[in-house]
């Protein structure tokens, strides 16, 4: 019988049950170039770590290329071996290209799982009717790759060498995993799942670059050079980045992927007193014999002993750590001009201070005091903010910046009113680059900066990210915010934020802003408070405290919780036609009381209901918590109150919106509306009357007189303000 015909373009090794040998002849030879190809594959699969770990670049890829080499390297030892025992396995009359076609068959099988696995997950919540389809479609589609897979493995062996359509086949099989398992596609995940993500890529860029290089035979320049120094080079590879590890490590865990889970388990090996730190590997723990001192344990102030492992003892407690603030009076007229920067000096001795908090801000846009649970409301609407409040400070007497969105989030970022921020005249203005942000300041003396930003006005293209570190507009590039839910979208970029930032030593501000509760109201599953315009509002409202709860319950699951201040309020409210209007442009009771609370990391619980304070106060809250300067900002800082100080006195507050002006000194509110031809003062006594139903002007003509005088000498008495969103 005539033998078949050869496949054009297949060369055919000879014998067919062993692998030709380098031209020396020797085993050792064909294991050093093994292991050079191993060596190639594991410095080009250590790129994706070196590009997630941000600002540490080198150690990234060092660190990984070091693992993957200790995992290739034996395989690489074992490949010729291995191959001939699937040889004798498979038989002499095995199909030339079998192994070429199950590899084929599992890489697009698994693609095919994955992506049905994806779709049924968004659009199925029936899991018994997911199955079924799973099962039947899934089968299907092994069946026809498998029908599909000889052929192409016949066009590639007829059509191209044997090392392209190897490598080929190998790109082909494992492409879709990669293109599945990129971070970059998982936006929206959390960090355990990006984590995932990030090593499915790492590990499909091993296989196909190490399956393409072991196909191909070196040039025959390069095998000498190959034999001498690939021992060498793997033994220097090895033991330099492991050696490195023990000062980056933590970089390449921060990074994710491959490396930083074999990273993860190498750190765990060496904990050997269970506390979940290890002492090597990227690990932090300062003594791995006491399993009271870990980084993340509580500091115990005055005890001489380091417990967190940060490198210095807590001074002193919280009340002592935060002094009444001197903060200035804003300066009228907004010009614009940023504040002198500090000196060199007092900046060091700032950022020097070890007892620099954690501090996470949440904005919980439109949420209204009076519809929480924390605030008496009677449907459990907001349980994660009423165990927040439960150990830090609740105030009772909270109020926003203003009527509209622009005075009440404007204050946050430049840490003025609105009428004293600098910033062109649109009706969604744009921050200009004069403003000396909450951000930068923090930033000058030591803390690292990240925002989530769940609104389209919040971009950077309006000037919002001036100081951020990291700055996230993903939450509404995802969803519409006005027609769609953001929430677990700012959830999950909060999550990535907050990851990439706790793995650096230097304290961390992240602003987190949450904008579901604004309206149009959606329905949410399992959250039903009834039907109607409120009854849904009050279901975001509880959506949004779901979400406050994610945040809470990540912070608090780190390495971080102990040192970390929380601080969580209301934009404003919304109103439901109290006074004989929806919407927003009003300075009524349910439109400026918001919730409020400072939660410090070991701060005593309490109830401040001594004086009205405002959203004004947290920009410098924030900045005296960090130990920065608290000169141009307008507002007080809170953070006495919260150390304990709950007989502490405040100025009376203010807001304002278009053609309005509000001033509260609790228990009482002056109301100013302006019209064109005169001005209509109201006055309400809010412990009285918190519905604003009584006005007592005339009643009452000396407090009338006395907030007025007020009015006319605080801030916003000459802001007419944009018109109300």
């Amino acid at each position: 019988m005539a033998a078949a015909a050869p496949h054009v373009g297949v060369s055919e090794p000879a014998p067919a049950l062993r692998p030709s040998l380098p031209p020396d002849g020797s085993w050792r030879a064909l294991a050093s170039e093994n292991v050079a190809r191993a060596l190639c594959a594991a410095c080009v699969a250590a790129v994706p770590t070196a590009l997630r770990a941000q600002g540490a670049l080198f150690d990234g890829w060092l660190g990984a290329a070091a693992l993957s080499a200790c995992l290739l390297v034996p395989v690489a030892l074992f490949h010729d071996r291995a191959r001939r025992g699937y040889r004798s396995l498979v038989g002499r009359a095995a199909p030339r290209h079998l192994a070429a076609g199950l590899a084929l068959w599992a890489g697009l099988s698994t693609a095919l799982f994955t992506v049905l696995a994806s779709v049924l997950k968004a659009h199925t919540n029936h899991r018994a009717l997911a199955g079924a389809t799973f099962a039947v479609v899934g089968l299907c589609a092994a069946g026809a790759v498998a029908i599909a897979v000889p052929r192409l493995v016949r066009l590639a062996a007829t059509r191209l060498s044997r090392p392209v359509a190897l490598g080929a086949l190998a790109l082909v099989a494992l492409g879709p995993l990669a293109l599945l398992s990129l971070p970059l596609f998982g936006a929206g995940l959390g960090a355990e799942e990006r984590a995932t993500r990030a090593a499915l890529t790492d590990g499909v860029l091993v296989l196909a670059t190490a399956s393409l290089l072991f196909a191909v035979r070196l040039p025959r320049s390069l095998t000498r050079p190959a034999q001498l120094a690939a021992f060498p080079l793997a033994a220097l590879l090895v033991v330099g980045g492991l050696v490195r590890l023990e000062q980056s490590g933590r970089a390449v865990q921060s990074a994710g992927g491959l490396a930083a889970a074999c990273l993860a388990l190498l750190e765990r090996w060496t904990d050997h007193d269970a506390d979940g730190h290890g002492a090597h590997f990227g690990g932090r723990d300062c003594d791995d014999g006491d399993a009271r001192r870990h980084p993340g344990a509580d500091e115990v102030a005055g005890d001489g002993i380091d417990n967190d492992c940060d490198g210095r003892e807590a001074l002193a407690e919280l009340a002592a750590r935060h002094p009444a603030p001197t903060a200035a009076p804003p300066t009228p007229g907004g010009s614009g001009a940023a504040p002198p920067e500090p000196s060199s000096s007092e900046a060091a001795a700032v950022a020097a201070r070890p007892d620099a908090p954690d501090v996470v801000l949440v904005t919980l846009d439109s949420v209204r005091a009076d519809h929480t649970s924390a605030y008496g409301y009677g449907k459990a609407t907001t349980p994660a903010l009423e165990a927040l409040a439960a150990r830090g400070t609740w105030f009772a007497h909270a109020y926003a910046a203003g009527g509209d969105t622009q005075h009440a989030l404007l204050p946050l970022v430049s840490c003025r009113s609105y009428a004293d921020t600098a910033k062109d005249d649109a009706e969604w203005p744009t921050v200009r680059d004069a403003v000396d942000t909450l951000a930068e300041r923090l930033r000058r003396v030591g803390y690292q900066t990240g925002a989530v930003g769940s609104f389209t006005w919040l971009r950077r293209d309006r000037g919002f990210d001036q100081g951020f570190d990291h700055f996230s507009e993903e939450p509404f590039r995802r969803e519409s915010p006005e027609r769609g839910t953001t929430g677990e979208h700012a959830v999950a970029a909060a999550t990535e934020t907050y990851g990439r930032m706790q793995g650096d030593r230097r304290p961390l501000f992240l602003w987190v802003h949450l904008f579901d509760a604004h309206e149009k109201y959606l329905s949410h599953e399992g959250l039903d408070f009834g039907k109607g315009e409120e009854g849904r509002y009050d279901a975001e409202v509880a959506f949004v405290d779901r979400q406050l709860g994610k945040l809470v319950e990540l912070v608090d699951r780190g390495p971080r919780a102990a040192r970390t201040t929380w601080l969580v309020h209301g934009s404003i409210g919304e109103s439901f036609g109290e006074h004989g209007k929806k919407g927003r442009g009003e300075l009524y009771e349910e439109l400026l009381r918001v919730p409020l609370v400072v939660a410090p990391p070991r701060g005593p619980a309490g109830r401040y209901e001594r004086a009205a304070v405002s959203v004004l106060d947290l920009a410098p809250t924030v900045l005296d918590l960090a130990g920065a300067p608290l000169a141009e900002t307008a507002g007080v800082s809170l953070a006495p109150i919260a150390a304990g100080d709950l007989e502490r006195g405040h100025p009376p507050v203010f807001a304002a919106a278009e053609r309005r002006v509000a001033v509260i000194d609790w228990p009482q509110k002056l109301l100013v509306k302006r019209t064109q031809k005169r001005e209509r003062l109201l006055l309400f006594d809010l412990d009285a009357d918190p519905r604003e139903a009584r006005d007592l002007a005339e009643e009452r003509p000396q407090d009338l007189k006395r907030l007025d005088a007020l009015r006319q000498q605080g801030p916003g008495a000459g802001d007419a303000g944009p018109k109300g969103d």
